[in-house]
């Protein structure tokens, strides 16, 4: 399908972070796939409290909780809107479905290649491979959605490098797991696990611990 490997894998663990965070206790979570007209959806599905039908016009609005800002789940408010950006961005679709009491249901729809259902040559994963990896990356996991774009108008400048982003720290150490970068900015003040924790798993997983790290953090 048509996608990006490392944001497609963000999107995802956006998604299945968000169903079990505020999932019911002892609640279910489902991931799914179907192929349909050209097209692959991917739900994530919850046995949550699901969302309100006054609320769910409100589901992609930057920095709106549905009300949860006094509940124990921590977070902004923006993970789905950078979510959303980051499907459209690869030309795909992003929707839910939610029955208040009974869960919810995010999905997200992303096209077939034309050459899907066929072997792809020896050659030709190896030139996609380089093609992906001939960049240092650099991760940066910050929340703040300005400071992200500040980043990003730098390192526009810097062809030399790709900026890959998170928006979490959690979400941030999974990337770093399966794509190590060549450096990784984090900003301290994080949602749920800040800088610090983060830098102490890192350091003490084998695959990350090698990763020079830079904390990132607005002082006045």
């Amino acid at each position: 399908m048509h996608a990006d490997y490392v944001r497609l894998r963000q999107v995802l663990i956006n998604l299945l972070s968000n169903a079990i965070k505020y999932n019911r206790p002892h609640g279910t979570v489902h991931l799914t796939w179907r192929v349909n007209d050209g097209k692959v959806r991917i739900s994530v599905i919850d046995t949550g409290l699901g969302i309100p039908a006054d609320k769910q016009s409100r589901i992609f609005n930057t920095f709106d909780r549905l009300g949860r800002e006094a509940g124990t789940v921590e977070g902004t408010g923006i993970g789905l809107v950078i979510t959303r950006r980051i499907v459209e961005n690869m030309g795909g679709d992003i929707g839910f479905e939610s029955t208040e009491g009974k869960g919810s249901t995010f999905w997200i729809e992303l096209t077939l290649t034309e050459a899907a259902d066929r072997p792809v040559a020896e050659n030709a994963t190896r030139e996609i491979i380089i093609q992906q990896t001939t960049r240092p990356v650099v991760l940066y996991i910050e929340d703040n959605p300005l400071n992200l774009r500040l980043m990003q108008q730098i390192f526009a400048k810097r062809k030399d490098l790709e900026l890959h982003d998170a928006h979490s720290a959690e979400i941030g150490i999974e990337l770093a797991r399966a794509e190590p970068p060549a450096l990784i900015l984090v900003d301290i003040n994080l949602p749920g696990m800040d800088g610090y924790e983060a830098l102490k798993m890192l350091k003490a997983d084998a695959r990350t611990a090698h990763i020079p790290v830079i904390a990132v953090s607005a002082m006045r």
